[in-house]
């Protein structure tokens, strides 16, 4: 398990439209309002080819997820307010009220603009370009510019702004770059990044500018442009960044997905089908825990894996009173240049199960990193991310193989692809990615489609962020990643208390914070695909495992909600849990004691008394 970071920024949601980022909302407009111009503009809305009103031909309103009319009266600081104003010269004047800034944007005949997800950000496609805007703030940090420098160079331009991350994934920089100009926007400093992806296989637009773009003096909050195109594509991105006005906000940004369905593959083999629906209907949880990672067959360390893994099933199953119901490893592409393969020979001695077999279930947790997502501020050297090579073609035939020894396992699998993308510590995360989540996506369908066309039927594939999203952003929040409903059949859960400091965050109030977070996924099957309460480490100079009578207590409250399962709507759509049994270190100390170790006999004696108590 990689460090956790703090923050979180709530997901606020309206049911208006299809989270499938290949469907954008485009609602009928209906007539054009044009009596309504006067009544909407403002003079603070006024940029680039909108001086003035008396430049509007028409105009248009979008309210709380849809067009509607305008009436002054009722525009109100508590809805999503946002404009669309054309021009003569086929360009519009966007302005989101609700986050504060104003944009012109060209060829508006020919631009798709997408309000799925607008908190999140704003999407306008041209079809051979494609543009993202989001209003950021540098939180947690204080608003001055020693904390904006460390806000975007931890956060932001970690990578794009290395020449070892450009040249160690064939990217190749197109302009200089442009930083702290305040000659480009009068009034704001701009920085600028241009890249093209070489070779980009199946990414759909090679060529990125990244934009940052501060009013001089402040330093709370910044606009970000990601705008991605084709060569051809005769799309002006300088204009449409001259044209960035920063205005009050005034209104509620939301987002608007739908409720997510859970839809099972027809092409799915009978079992899977059949576990699923068990998951689905089932009013408890299925149990594991994760002490190590399975070895392929042919691995030097085979039986020593082997061994570990045996002995601690054992003694924890025993400890418990409770075997696994589900079985977790972890994969990934390589380890530092030694390419991994699915571990065919330990994934049937220990996992195996079907739902009904009374064997444990595979929980795959397979990562796209070659170097155990070694990504910090500290590593400004080893910068390379599988993630463009995967869309250039370099891994099919591993892919398919893959996808082989699967289909071959021929039980039912969890497939938690790339757990924590909404984070700042994998080689996935948005950071590695040019500063677009759209690319995560690319990756996860690009080997959803292998899969397919493999034959693979039995692949529960899990969607997994982190509880509280790192960076601190609204352009790498969780739902930015989301595949779209018809890639994923499960939400997952990762949620720690660490156990460092009293009081405890309590197991209900950090799940209660998930399911108001994510009830657009009620209806799907929740895996917490790791947690753990830990009990104290020694990395600060405390006493490692301090805290071990709060962890018991921990662990039988948990237990307390789950025995009151009718009361507590919040625990009805988890299926099934992970524990994460081993430490964090620093060194050869330990950061978090989370091993549930032989002598933590309080907290094993609550999990004992938790399960009887459940079943």
């Amino acid at each position: 398990m990689s460090r956790k970071l703090l923050g979180l920024v709530l997901l606020s949601c309206g049911v208006v439209v299809s989270c499938n980022k290949t469907n954008p909302v485009n609602p009928d407009p209906g007539p054009e309002r044009d009596s309504l111009v006067l009544a909407m503009w403002q003079d603070a809305f006024a940029g680039s080819g909108f001086e003035s009103v008396d430049s509007i031909v028409s105009g248009k309103y979008f309210k709380d997820g849809a067009y509607a009319e305008f009436d002054k009266k009722k525009r109100t600081r508590y809805v999503d307010n946002r404009y669309e104003f054309l021009s003569g010269s086929d360009k519009m004047r966007y302005v989101s009220e609700s986050d504060g800034y104003a944009i012109t944007l060209p060829q508006a005949s020919g631009m798709t603009p997408d309000y799925t997800a607008p908190k999140y950000g704003m999407y306008f496609d041209w079809g051979d370009a494609r543009l993202r805007v989001t209003l950021e703030t540098v939180t947690p940090y204080a608003h001055n510019e020693h904390y904006f420098r460390i806000y975007t160079t931890e956060w932001l331009d970690r990578y794009i702004d290395n020449d070892r991350y450009v040249q160690q994934n064939s990217l190749t920089r197109t302009m200089k770059t442009i930083r702290d100009n305040e000659t480009l926007i009068p009034g704001y400093s701009v920085n600028v990044y241009s890249i093209q992806v070489r070779n980009a296989g199946a990414l759909p637009h090679p060529n990125y500018k990244i934009a940052i773009i501060r009013k001089v003096g402040q330093w709370g909050s910044f606009g970000l442009l990601v705008f991605k195109y084709d060569t051809s594509s005769r799309v002006d991105f300088n204009e449409i960044l001259k044209s960035w006005t920063k205005i009050s906000p005034y209104g509620n940004t939301r987002n608007y997905y739908s409720e997510q369905e859970p839809v099972a593959p027809s092409a799915w083999s009978e079992s899977t089908k059949k576990f699923y629906e068990k998951l689905l209907s089932q009013r408890r949880f299925d149990f594991g825990a994760f002490s190590a990672s399975m070895s392929q067959d042919d691995s030097g360390d085979y039986q020593s894996k082997y061994d570990l893994i045996a002995s601690e099933k054992s003694r924890l199953e025993k400890a418990f009173g409770c075997a696994y119901g589900i079985m977790p490893t972890y994969m990934h592409i390589s380890w530092y240049g030694d390419r991994y393969y699915f571990p065919k020979g330990q994934a049937a001695a220990f996992a195996g199960g079907d739902g009904f077999n009374g064997k444990p279930v595979l929980q795959l947790s397979y990562q796209f990193t070659e170097n155990n997502n070694d990504v910090s501020p500290s590593n400004t050297t080893a910068c390379q991310t599988p993630m463009f090579d995967i869309l250039r073609g370099r891994y099919d035939d591993y892919f398919n193989r893959l996808a082989a020894d699967i289909k071959a396992y021929g039980k039912p699998v969890f497939f938690r692809l790339n757990n924590e993308m909404n984070s700042d510590w994998t080689s996935y995360c948005g950071m590695m990615t040019l500063i677009d989540p759209e690319i995560f996506i690319q990756t996860w369908r690009y080997l959803y489609d292998i899969f397919e066309k493999n034959g693979v039927d039995n692949c529960i594939w899990v969607f997994n962020p982190i509880a509280k999203s790192c960076p601190y952003s609204n352009w790498g929040e969780d739902m930015a990643y989301y595949p779209g409903n018809g890639y994923v059949q499960a939400l997952g859960l990762t949620n720690y208390e660490m156990g460092n400091s009293l009081p405890f965050e309590s197991f209900r109030d950090k799940h209660t914070q998930l399911y108001s977070k994510n009830r657009l996924f009620t209806r799907m099957p929740w895996v917490i695909g790791e947690f753990a309460c830990g009990c104290g480490g020694n990395s600060d100079g405390g006493v490692l495992k301090r805290n071990r009578e709060a962890q018991a207590r921990w662990v039988s409250d948990m237990f307390d909600e789950f025995a009151n399962y009718d009361a507590n709507e919040y625990l009805h759509p988890i299926k099934a849990i992970v524990w994460f049994s081993v430490n964090d270190y620093s060194g050869d100390r330990i950061v978090n004691q989370l091993s549930l170790d032989a002598d933590l006999t309080e907290t094993l004696d609550a999990f004992k008394n938790g399960f009887a108590k459940f079943e």
